[in-house]
């Protein structure tokens, strides 16, 4: 009988796991690029504030700060929208060197997020001992992409 559980137990995390993944590929459909910090590549003028012209309920910006042997990467997500906004799972970036990925992964996936109207989410990646050189910075959440691109010395 123990055996029988253990195995039903194992079957619904196995079925779990499969929703799980199914659903975050669906929100990984039709990204908006935008780019405050660096050039928005659409028209390749310097994006001179967080607006979005594609219809998009969220903003977003990055900020690059190199503090001694370590790079703090602090992005935000703003509801533009004038309605409350659900956001499933959490943020995933990116870190480019010479346009090669050297880094990715995401914050852990929260169950939802709810933003109200103007409402904002803040979060901090810090790389330790980056190597010198031109690195790019991708973050991504809920469609929304902003990217940010830094020197290390």
């Amino acid at each position: 009988m123990k055996k029988m559980n253990s195995f039903i137990i194992m079957l619904v995390l196995v079925v779990c796991m499969i929703f799980a993944g199914c659903t975050k590929a669906n929100t990984e459909s039709e990204p908006i690029h935008t780019e405050p910090s660096a050039k928005n590549t659409s028209t390749n003028e310097p994006s001179g504030s967080n607006s979005n012209t594609n219809q998009s309920d969220l903003v977003g910006s990055v900020k690059v700060e190199n503090l001694g042997s370590d790079t703090k990467i602090t992005y935000t997500f703003k509801n533009q929208s004038e309605k409350m906004v659900t956001v499933i799972g959490g943020a995933r970036y990116k870190l480019l060197k010479d346009n090669k990925v050297v880094d990715e992964g995401g914050v852990p996936i929260k169950d939802y997020i709810d933003l109200e109207p103007g409402q904002d989410y803040t979060d901090i990646k810090t790389f330790s001992k980056l190597e010198p050189g031109s690195y790019r910075i991708h973050v991504d959440w809920n469609k929304t992409i902003v990217s940010a691109e830094f020197v290390r010395d």
